[in-house]
């Protein structure tokens, strides 16, 4: 019964543990992106493929990327991400990449390039124009939408596998110091050095649900222990 008893601490600490390593991956942001580089390549591919040439309007490539850049980088919204990105995309379009565009969405170039026309010179759309400009519009939306998608997914569970390595290391260091046996390399493939690796790999996983958890357990092992009595 003493374990049961224990699981509770057991888990909090494990699950503190969790978020020691959290904190040490956001640690590493502030050099050159750290973590926040995970999951961006794919944005930067997919949007310079939707931004060819260089906009006459100055609104570069270049400029496209760094707004981006600097969007994911700062963890703004997900969908304000998104919103921009279309945004940006839709300024960015002109008669010269208009065609280039076209095809990437599967409209009329010709309709496409004359939206664009009429959009710097501020003339107003024809019908058959609107409808291919909303067509374009709907499927820049989704093409948005997957990439960022799966770049939050990349970047997730690329921070997930940073922390876990944290979290690794921490615990066979901690392991290390408290190291009951002879000292030097007894310590490795002890029974304290498994304990510590399997705390390191719990660490991760339990650290959004340790308070959860061990509240729950603590109440079973209360109500177990009423039982009992």
């Amino acid at each position: 019964m003493s374990l049961l008893q224990n699981l509770p601490q057991i888990i909090t600490a494990i699950g503190g543990l969790g978020t020691a390593a959290f904190g040490l991956v956001d640690s590493t942001k502030p050099f050159f992106g750290g973590v926040n580089r995970i999951g961006f390549s794919r944005i930067a591919t997919a949007v310079a493929g939707l931004t060819p040439g260089a906009p006459a309007n100055g609104l570069t490539q270049g400029k496209i990327l760094d707004t981006l850049k600097a969007n994911w980088y700062n963890g703004t919204d997900l969908g304000s991400q998104k919103a921009i990105a279309k945004s940006l995309i839709k300024q960015g379009l002109t008669t010269a990449n208009a065609p280039d565009l076209a095809k990437l969405a599967g409209v009329d170039p010709a309709v496409l390039q004359s939206v664009a026309a009429k959009i710097t010179s501020g003339n107003a759309l024809e019908q058959n124009e609107s409808d291919v400009y909303s067509r374009f519009d709907f499927i820049l939306t989704a093409l948005l939408d997957e990439v960022y998608q799966r770049s939050d997914q990349a970047y997730t569970n690329g921070t997930r596998v940073v922390a876990s390595f944290f979290a690794l290391a921490l615990a066979l260091v901690g392991g290390w110091t408290l190291y009951s046996g002879p000292a030097g390399s007894g310590y490795w493939w002890s029974n304290d050095m498994w304990i510590a690796l399997v705390a390191g790999v719990l660490a991760t996983p339990l650290a959004p649900i340790a308070k959860d958890l061990s509240s729950a357990l603590a109440t079973a092992v209360n109500t177990l222990q009423t039982i009992k009595k």
